[in-house]
């Protein structure tokens, strides 16, 4: 696990500046905006115009850049080559360890935080959108605006992997938060705020809540969603578990307070996509991923 710490902590970053929040791709001909965003210079078309200064927006931070703002930054250019080139390795070290499934753990959802607007499975694994607001009783840790849901056990310390099936819904939210996040009111999904989630937006558009967003390159086929938590390395990884490839992984991830497991279903009335958390496997039945790292 140390070796896939390292690595997580060296590529991260890199990954994170490589990719165009606009296309998900890798930067072409990168651009600078005013926020400091980067993009490429063919998704500059896809910026809101705001004819009045004849600016851009910035779609994440809603900054408006001016033509004089918007400058080409070739180093992060040379920068994108190189970790394109490094990919194959990188992706080879990062492939989820099967070793990973011993700490998988029971998950269930709490009801008494889903949003009025879920229904929740007797069973307490599924949960998706309802037509009709659930008459559940007011209480404090319920969610009122946030369409999302809780899991349950909360996570103080160790390590812990659990496994969520997101079907074929077009949009989700899944990852930890702290316990203590406000329920009341409209939430901002970053780690600064106690979330860390992965999305998924459009059916097509991947992403990581970090400030600005993080594009990732997901295979479009992603049913189930493999999701490692290490408190004592303050890291949190997501993986493609049919393929074992890694998604993403948060580093400093807090401990100073318990962490929940966070589901949010798509919003969309006409998206019945269900997000199912799947069962402990035994050992016979785990899932062995295509060529695992150690």
């Amino acid at each position: 696990m140390c070796i896939f710490s390292l690595a997580v902590n060296m590529s991260e970053p890199l990954i994170a500046v490589s990719r165009c929040p606009i296309c998900s791709a890798y930067l072409e001909k990168p651009v600078h905006l005013k926020c400091e965003c980067s993009i490429c210079l063919d998704c500059i078309n896809a910026l809101q115009k705001v004819p009045r200064v004849e600016g851009l927006l910035c779609p994440f931070c809603w900054v408006i850049s001016l033509k004089n703002d918007i400058r080409p930054n070739r180093q992060l250019g040379q920068l994108v080559s190189s970790i394109k080139e490094l990919e194959p390795h990188l992706k080879a070290v990062l492939q989820m360890n099967p070793r990973m499934q011993k700490f998988q753990v029971e998950v269930t959802l709490d009801v008494d935080t889903a949003n009025n607007r879920l229904l929740i499975s007797n069973d307490l694994r599924r949960v998706r959108r309802g037509h009709i607001r659930q008459n559940r009783q007011l209480l404090p840790q319920r969610f009122d605006a946030g369409i999302c849901v809780l899991g349950s056990p909360r996570f103080s310390s160790g390590r812990h992997y659990w496994e969520v099936d997101v079907g074929k819904s077009t949009a989700w939210d899944l990852g930890v938060c702290r316990e203590s996040v406000p329920r009341q009111g409209l939430m901002e999904m970053s780690p600064e705020s106690g979330f860390w989630t992965v999305s998924l937006r459009g059916g097509h558009y991947f992403f990581a809540s970090t400030k600005p967003p993080t594009a990732l390159c997901v295979d479009l086929k992603l049913q189930v969603v493999g999701i490692f938590l290490d408190m004592g390395m303050g890291n949190i990884s997501f993986f493609h578990v049919e393929d074992g490839s890694h998604i993403f992984t948060f580093t400093g991830v807090s401990a100073e307070e318990p962490l929940c497991p966070f589901f949010s279903p798509s919003n969309h009335l006409l998206d019945q996509g269900v997000l199912s958390v799947c069962p402990v496997m035994s050992p016979a039945t785990a899932r062995s991923p295509v060529h695992p790292g150690e």
